[in-house]
């Protein structure tokens, strides 16, 4: 399949490594979501008034000679691939959740073709009876293995519950020797809350460039999944693309062919005295670069061909 066969319909495609497939990947609208025009769209779509694809981005542009079009979860708005369908009829239109599901977020009950919904979350898919699919990574971003910075870890990410555990981990990598270059993003205006984490709080989100610059300077990242998330976080392919060793509290990254103990290191439900000791062992570990096969495994075009 040729790149421009694939269209993504994105919520906001300026983020994370989405400019990079810039051709290919549209915002769900073609006026601004915080505008009086979207408030009319607002209104339309919950009255199920006619006229909504009128508010709809430039994707409507290239959907007549796709082959598939694959819609994010955040990006999805209902009647969408009815849309696509009387344009496209042999267009085939898939629904991809990187999220999991939550009681905000019911897209799945809105898209008409159940068979045709994917998550990369084998819990959800499980649950919900949807298709799995990995997530994906630019191979183009590769980076080879440089032994740099190999005790400095690096995290930044939003808070989403995590940041007192977040902390606790931080101290307990400084006792065992690490550097922490460790921010959470965190919308409280709790002020006891952010005192008492101010070690790891800030409110400098950086940009996806911004991001990558820091994280090359670090030689391990960390990743730490939601309550309930068992799926692939873009951490971990990231630690994979970039070379770096990882450490996570997923306990299902032993169940992936990308896994080995020299790279990764997985956290216990309980950190103890063992926990330091075996952490300190993982560090003195050799890196091993992952293969090409690992690579193209989880690669962009590899990734969209499993939903055929």
């Amino acid at each position: 399949m040729k790149k421009d066969d694939t269209i993504l319909i994105f919520q906001e495609p300026d983020l994370y490594f989405f400019p990079f497939y810039k051709d290919i990947t549209f915002s769900p609208f073609g006026i601004p979501e915080r505008s009086f025009r979207y408030l009319i769209y607002k209104a339309l779509y919950i009255l199920h008034i006619p006229y909504c694809s009128l508010f709809w981005g430039e994707w409507k542009n290239h959907i007549k000679d796709a082959k598939q079009v694959i819609i994010f979860d955040y990006g999805y708005q209902a009647g969408m691939e009815t849309y696509i369908h009387k344009i496209n009829p042999n267009c085939r239109v898939y629904l991809f959740f990187w999220n999991i599901i939550t009681k905000e977020r019911k897209n799945h009950l809105l898209f008409t073709d159940k068979a045709s919904i994917y998550s990369t979350d084998k819990g959800c898919c499980q649950t919900y009876g949807f298709q799995y699919n990995h997530i994906f990574y630019p191979k183009e971003f590769y980076q080879p293995y440089s032994p740099q910075h190999q005790n400095k870890i690096f995290f930044i990410g939003h808070d989403k519950g995590r940041a007192a555990y977040i902390q606790k981990l931080c101290s307990f990598f400084q006792n065992c020797g690490l550097t922490c270059d460790i921010h959470v993003l965190s919308d409280s205006k709790n002020k006891i809350y952010r005192a008492a984490l101010s070690d790891i709080l800030t409110d400098k989100n950086l940009s996806y460039f911004e991001y990558c610059k820091s994280m090359k300077h670090c030689g391990i990242l960390l990743d730490i999944n939601q309550k309930g998330q068992t799926a692939l976080t873009m951490r971990v392919l990231e630690s994979i693309y970039f070379s770096k060793k990882l450490i996570t509290n997923n306990k299902d990254i032993v169940n992936y062919d990308f896994y080995n103990e020299n790279n990764i290191f997985l956290l216990p439900d309980k950190i103890t005295r063992t926990t330091a000791d075996k952490l300190k062992s993982f560090l003195k570990k050799p890196f091993l670069p992952y293969s090409e096969e690992i690579l193209d495994l989880y690669d962009f075009e590899h990734w969209k061909k499993q939903f055929i």
